[in-house]
């Protein structure tokens, strides 16, 4: 991990940091590397309404247990159109409305710096809200010093920092083009949830209308199969399992 021997010369660089806290691994090893070495930071989480549950609720118990302060801002995505509409543009218009969010409070609190877990591994193309980042000025130390998804999770245990499976927001469970609603958004939510106390590893419920498709290890599908009708049960009109389990790529994953 040749990348890590910089990474505490570049967030002196930017100190006193506000880490944009997301709850998952990448902005909690951050945090918590910034901590163990007394880098000037506090942690701000934004409540967009898309939030996987637990989320935010990890984000605050860390802080709570490095000592860090920890601000939460909330902005209603469904208030800007391109979101609920679900815009070929809606993942640049959230990050970017997320993140002046995050910005803003930085300034008031005296931070001189925001960053990110962004790391070497993220592409622009597979993360439009990438461009939000460089709008606005926000620093991306993992990326800065080179160390990617596998040196992030080396330093996880480094810093006994849980391992999260990778999460995004409950948008990219509905199809582009189909009106991302609370009640689509609160099912997802539920289901996920509910799967989740059983099965282990990255899960996700496509959602389009009452329809649910979901994705799991399929080493784990028939544990899953016992679970559809509980799943169901939640307000679905039909649900099924993807055969091939987690693919990347969003709720258009599953049309091609």
């Amino acid at each position: 991990m040749a990348g890590v021997r910089g990474l505490d010369v570049v967030l002196r660089s930017y100190e006193p940091i506000a880490v944009a806290l997301s709850g998952g691994t990448d902005s909690s090893v951050l945090l918590t590397y910034a901590r163990r070495h007394t880098i000037q930071a506090i942690a701000i989480s934004v409540d967009t309404g898309l939030t996987p549950p637990g989320e935010l609720t990890a984000a605050r118990n860390l802080a709570d247990r490095l000592g860090v302060l920890h601000v939460t801002v909330s902005v209603d995505m469904l208030d800007i159109p391109a979101v609920r509409e679900n815009r070929p543009d809606r993942c640049y218009v959230c990050k970017r409305a997320m993140m002046e969010a995050i910005v803003s409070e930085a300034g008031r609190q005296g931070c001189r710096t925001v960053v990110d877990g962004t790391h070497a591994d993220d592409q622009p193309v597979a993360r439009p809200g990438m461009r939000a980042l460089r709008e606005l000025g926000i620093k991306s130390p993992f990326a800065e010093c080179g160390m990617g998804k596998a040196d992030i999770e080396a330093l996880a245990v480094d810093l006994g920092v849980a391992i999260r499976p990778p999460s995004a927001c409950l948008a990219t469970r509905i199809p582009a083009g189909e009106p991302v609603t609370r009640e689509c958004l609160a099912l997802v939510g539920a289901a996920e949830a509910l799967i989740a106390r059983e099965i282990p590893g990255t899960i996700r419920v496509r959602c389009s209308g009452r329809r649910a498709i979901v994705e799991a290890d399929p080493a784990y599908h028939r544990r899953l199969e016992q679970l559809i009708g509980a799943v169901r049960d939640l307000g679905f009109s039909d649900v099924m399992i993807a055969h091939g389990g987690y693919r990347e790529g969003g709720a258009n994953s599953w049309k091609r």
